[in-house]
């Protein structure tokens, strides 16, 4: 039977054919975080000990949810994100001069392409499964994880 787009896009990554079901570790084409998911993976980051981004030209920052703070906590949140950026010089970080709703923007931005592996903490993530590559959204360590590694691991999903 022929592979499904999934199963092509997670080959390519893995160099070998799999198949819905299968366990997978796969490269990372961009890992995106957002004001308030990110600090959690920040927090994960730090306390793995990890000193540097494992991919920093892989990992998109974009301010969407809380910009501009509605109060001390969302603010705080955004301060985290904002040192950890300038913190590792992060390439790809989108704050109130250069933002949006970071599903839109990263596409937008040219980021992201058909064929990529792509992860959010975000459940809206996967909607970037409609250029052509897989994205599905993580929990904030599992963000952590790529951050650390450029990797991730992955159950291969069947495709109905």
């Amino acid at each position: 039977m022929a592979q499904t787009i999934t199963e092509k896009i997670f080959s390519e990554h893995v160099g070998l054919e799999v198949r819905a079901g299968q366990i997978i570790e796969s490269e990372i084409d961009m890992t995106i975080g957002n004001d308030i998911t990110t600090p959690i993976s920040i927090r994960a980051f730090k306390e793995s000990g990890a000193k540097a981004l494992a991919k920093p030209e892989n990992f998109a920052i974009v301010m969407d949810h809380y910009i501009p703070a509605k109060d001390i906590m969302s603010a705080n949140q955004a301060k985290i994100s904002r040192d950890f950026a300038a913190e590792h010089d992060l390439k790809y970080f989108f704050d109130e001069k250069d933002m949006g709703i970071e599903h839109a923007l990263i596409p937008e931005k040219g980021l992201v392409s058909p064929g990529d592996v792509v992860i959010g903490a975000d459940s809206h993530t996967c909607t970037h499964g409609a250029l052509g590559l897989f994205s599905t959204g993580m929990g904030s360590t599992d963000l952590a994880y790529a951050m650390i590694t450029g990797k991730n691991w992955f159950k291969v999903p069947a495709t109905i």
